[in-house]
């Protein structure tokens, strides 16, 4: 029996006892095996658990990290280790200054530990590019209730807080944009009623003027609806594919932008093979091609020329508009697909953009499957190009 209950006390919870023959002896041994069982299952349940406890924290996408209160690291997902450039076994049983190098995040993680209520906050982290992690922390508990450290959640939120950001813009933008005509055409229109302007070429100038206005609210607006237009139909995946010529899609869309190019005595250059033919939504692509043509043909100088190129590159079929004009600086490249973001706001209005053409390219590309991109350099024009997936 003794060399049993050493047995149970190396661990071996699988060996038993064999009841001698007297009562009492036989009594101790059942009572001995009875408990080497019940350790058995406590152990069992108590593993199970943990490796339950390990997978959620390993599939888990917020960091999670266990800290005592000497300020070092007691557990650590694989998320969090990640997120520190570093692998948990690496990071078990070491200070947060080693491991963790933002002094913000750290002096978060003092303040947790030196508080029994939880706190969260949103701090900005500089690894390869600026990042905003979400951070909260809850007091840990040891058996008796008493703190024995902190439980920090880490999660990257850099993207949800740039959409909101987005969402913030947009709203200040499209109120800026639909107020500014609006408060203009209120001003003539008590001008007018007031009859304060009683030469009949002062009124037709007024009246012009409003109706410059109205049709730029018009713009923005019918631009609006085409953007919601082309998310909804994104999302319910209503987009309507078919075979389609690619140089008919270019003829579309030259000719309602050529008016205005002629105006300016600008020449458009195809370049495309005549027998190319591409699966897509032959008017949203449409679409895309006018705004394209559109701004070039605003930002190019007169006598210049515009080149319009289609070709297949790996699994996508390129469509490239390039121009010669003004110039973009490359500060402003990253925010050009934007809603309502302009380079030159004031000139943007004068020639009568509403700040969402490019915006309404970029989710037409994206309904599609694709993306959009753009190469410039101030003084030495603008090259746009939608890139579309296509099935071999």
């Amino acid at each position: 029996m003794k060399k049993s209950a050493g047995q149970f006390a190396n661990g071996d919870l699988s060996h038993r006892l064999t009841p001698p023959q007297t009562e009492e002896m036989g009594s101790l041994a059942d009572a001995m095996n009875q408990m080497a069982a019940q350790l058995n299952e406590r152990i069992e349940t108590i593993s199970t658990q943990r490796n339950q406890l390990e997978t959620v924290l390993t599939s888990m996408l917020e960091g999670v990290i266990a800290i005592d209160t000497e300020e070092r690291i007691v557990s650590i997902n694989q998320a969090a280790a990640q997120l520190f450039e570093n692998e948990p076994h690496n990071c078990r049983g070491k200070s947060i200054q080693e491991i963790i190098r933002s002094p913000a995040l750290q002096q978060f993680i003092r303040q947790a530990l030196s508080s029994k209520n939880p706190s969260e906050k949103d701090i900005t982290v500089f690894q390869n590019e600026e990042r905003v992690i979400g951070v909260k922390g809850s007091p840990l508990l040891g058996a008796n209730q008493h703190q024995i450290g902190t439980l920090v959640v880490f999660h990257d939120v850099t993207r949800l807080r740039r959409l909101e950001n987005m969402r913030r813009d947009f709203v200040a933008n499209v109120s800026h944009e639909i107020k500014t005509p609006l408060t203009a055409i209120k001003g003539f229109v008590e001008t007018l009623q007031q009859g304060n302007v009683e030469e009949i070429h002062e009124r037709e100038r007024f009246l012009g003027i409003i109706q410059k206005h109205v049709d730029r609210l018009d713009a923005i607006i019918e631009d609006l609806l085409a953007l919601s237009r082309i998310e909804q139909e994104n999302g319910k995946k209503e987009i309507k594919f078919e075979s389609v010529k690619i140089g008919d899609v270019f003829q579309a869309a030259i000719q309602l932008c050529r008016p205005k190019a002629d105006e300016k005595n600008i020449r458009i250059d195809l370049d495309f093979d005549d027998e190319t033919t591409a699966v897509l939504d032959p008017t949203l692509i449409e679409q895309a091609v006018v705004n394209l043509l559109d701004n070039a043909v605003k930002f190019s100088d007169p006598g210049s020329m515009i080149h319009i190129k289609s070709y297949r590159q790996d699994d996508q079929l390129v469509i490239r508009v390039q121009d010669h004009g003004i110039g973009i600086a490359q500060k402003h490249l990253p925010r050009l697909f934007e809603r309502f973001y302009r380079i030159d706001k004031a000139r943007s209005r004068d020639m009568g953009g509403t700040g969402l053409g490019l915006a309404i390219v970029k989710h037409i590309a994206q309904a599609h499957g694709g993306h959009v991109a753009v190469e410039s350099k101030l003084g030495e024009g603008s090259r746009f190009s939608i890139h579309l997936p296509q099935k071999n």
